[in-house]
Formats: structure tokens, C-alpha cells, sequence
């Protein structure tokens, strides 16, 4: 949590941009909530802005309350997707992902709601690759 109680998503959603971690140690890009590198386990990160486009990796589609318990469930689809600059971050998903056999999917960052605890992207038509 940040000192004004957003979380850091929230934080970074209100800036229209997608941050990641990069290592100074050995530059390697990592994902936004990493504490340490990967590559060499260093702690000396910085954030540095994502293009915010990538591919999903994996999805499913899952039911959750939205503004409210008396609402009901809604389907939502969360999502792992990897970043063009390598990292892979946790997400959801807005709008309807193609089957695994359709063509490959890209998938662009939008800003969040300030209640979301992680980004949204969502698919690009064919004609935005």
C-alpha cells in the first residue's frame, strides 16, 4: 500500500501507463510487484515505463462480485500476459479472449478503476498489430 491507502496498481492506473521493474544491477525487465531480480537477485531496481503491449499467455474465465455483493457474480477473465519487454504480469482481461486455435491475440494496457488490485488490458482487433 502506498501512504494515501491506493495500492500500487492503483497508483501507476491513474498515470495511463504500465510501469515495470528493470534491474541495475544487469538491466534485466521485470514485473511491476518484483522486490528482487530474478536474473541476480539484486535490489537495486528502477521503475521504467512498458509499451503496455504483449500476449496472453494463459486465461480463465472467472466469476467475481462487481460494485457490490447485491449485484451478483459477473464473468471476468484474468489472465497472465507477457510483456514485449519480456516480464509477465498478472491481469484482467476486458472483452472476449479468442480461442486458443483463432490467430494470435495482442493484448494493450488500459488504465485500471481505482478499486482494481491489477491492470486491464484488453485484446487488439486484427487490424491493430
Amino acid at each position: 500500500m502506498t501512504t494515501d491507502g491506493m495500492t500500487r496498481w492503483q497508483g501507476l492506473a491513474q498515470k495511463c501507463e504500465l510501469m515495470i521493474q528493470r534491474c541495475l544491477n544487469c538491466t534485466t525487465l521485470l514485473a511491476p510487484l518484483m522486490a528482487t531480480c530474478s536474473a541476480c537477485q539484486g535490489s537495486n531496481l528502477e521503475r521504467v515505463p512498458s509499451c503496455g503491449v504483449g500476449s496472453i499467455v494463459s486465461s480463465k474465465v472467472v466469476h467475481r462480485e462487481v460494485n457490490g455483493a447485491d449485484r451478483g457474480l459477473v464473468p471476468c477473465t484474468i489472465a497472465i500476459v507477457e510483456l514485449d519487454e519480456g516480464p509477465w504480469v498478472y491481469t484482467w482481461i476486458d472483452g472476449d479472449v479468442p480461442a486458443p486455435s483463432d490467430c494470435p491475440v495482442r493484448v494493450e494496457f488500459r488504465p485500471a478503476s481505482r478499486s482494481e488490485q491489477l491492470p486491464v488490458f484488453a485484446v487488439r482487433s486484427a487490424g491493430q498489430r
